[in-house]
């Protein structure tokens, strides 16, 4: 079996899981981030960051 050793294991990267582990991290915690698609999260990536219908 294989070991890992993190302090943290965030699952989903979109913007509270990407500042969660930021955060921990810049405090000295290992840090894990799964992500079954895109970092950053729907909104950002897919739509519904209201801004994007204007560009």
């Amino acid at each position: 079996m294989i070991h890992y050793d993190y302090d943290l294991f965030v699952i989903g990267a979109g913007s509270g899981g990407v500042r969660a582990a930021r955060m921990a991290a810049g405090m000295g915690v290992r840090v894990a981030i799964a992500e079954n698609r895109y970092l950053g999260g729907t909104c950002v990536n897919v739509g519904c960051v209201p801004k994007k219908l204007f560009v």
